[in-house]
């Protein structure tokens, strides 16, 4: 390992990731919160599978910090359960994924996002918004966390 190159930590589960489960369109829902423990920030994927029946819409995440793990942008906590759609206003949004099912191309939205360390936060957590116009399906959804370092020796 040379210096300058980025060291990927051990792979975390995203905590209530399985809330995702079977929400309905409209529907916005918290999860995932972490620890931003990297020097560099954290890598984070998401899996969120397509309902057979979607031909549109969109899943939207966002992203939602706290200094102490207590008081949340928007008061949005990630460990609570609950739809917050009406709550998101200061929320980071992260992205927008198309969510138009083709069984043998797209059955399923992956993606991975780099958040940096921020200097006023060490949480974050993730409100996923259901906008494909289906309820996500009761399986499937799945992500993960690993911080990222910066090699200096």
């Amino acid at each position: 390992m040379s210096v300058g190159d980025i060291t990927r930590g051990s792979q975390v589960a995203l905590p209530n990731i399985s809330r995702l489960h079977s929400k309905a369109d409209g529907v916005a829902e918290a999860f995932g919160e972490i620890l931003g423990a990297g020097e560099m920030g954290n890598s984070v994927e998401f899996v969120i599978p397509i309902h057979a029946s979607a031909v549109g819409g969109s899943y939207d995440v966002y992203m939602v910090s706290s200094q102490d793990g207590a008081k949340w942008t928007d008061n949005i906590d990630p460990d609570v359960t609950g739809d917050v759609v009406g709550k998101i206003n200061d929320a980071k949004f992260l992205f927008s994924a198309g969510t138009i099912y083709d069984a043998t191309d797209r059955t399923e939205v992956v993606k991975v996002v780099s958040i940096p360390m921020i200097a006023n936060a060490q949480y974050f957590g993730f409100v996923l918004v259901n906008n494909s116009g289906q309820a996500i399906p009761a399986s499937g959804a799945s992500g993960n966390s690993r911080t990222l370092k910066l090699n200096v020796a």
